[in-house]
């Protein structure tokens, strides 16, 4: 193969990614141009997403939760990095991976797991851009809680990393990155 055809191709391989990233449209709370921090969004919707997240644990089902962890296009529009949706891929699986493993450590339980509550705790952050590799800001929640019942007892899931994408919360990571 000659260069320029291996060059063409390459760049044909790179285009639709950046285009993608670029065709995101981009809310007023994640603009790059932010000088100080937005107001920290509200719970919002959460608690109906969490009572889906206890569902898809419980049914060991992840796809009932699929609308809780941050979409691809809002992580490549994010992401400062070469290849976002490798890392995207890569987080999605251990999503998905730790709803499997929670249903596992439900065992006999599992069909009695009930949503209680979603549990924000005070550790929050304005990520600046450039911060963690990424292109736009945005704030981060982490070391949240999932509170479930079964029976009389009470029980917690940490929900280790949310992000907000606008004024709407979503996970990135479910349990500890590894």
């Amino acid at each position: 193969m000659t260069r320029r055809f291996v060059l063409a191709l390459c760049a044909l391989l790179v285009i639709p990614t950046f285009a993608l990233a670029q065709d995101t449209s981009i809310p007023e709370h994640n603009r790059a141009e932010l000088t100080e921090p937005p107001p920290r969004p509200g719970p919002g919707d959460v608690d109906e997403r969490a009572r889906r997240l206890v569902q898809a644990i419980a049914q060991d089902q992840p796809s009932l939760a699929h609308d809780f962890f941050l979409s691809r296009e809002a992580f490549r529009a994010i992401k400062g990095i070469a290849d976002p949706d490798g890392l995207y891929d890569r987080i999605f699986r251990m999503y998905e991976d730790d709803i499997h493993e929670l249903h596992a450590q439900l065992g006999a339980d599992a069909s009695r797991a009930e949503f209680v509550r979603f549990e924000f705790s005070r550790r929050r952050a304005w990520v600046r851009l450039r911060e963690e590799s990424n292109r736009l800001p945005y704030w981060a929640q982490r070391h949240n809680w999932l509170v479930y019942r079964v029976g009389d007892e009470e029980r917690r899931i940490e929900v280790r990393t949310m992000i907000a994408w606008d004024d709407r919360w979503y996970i990135t990571h479910l349990s500890e990155f590894r």
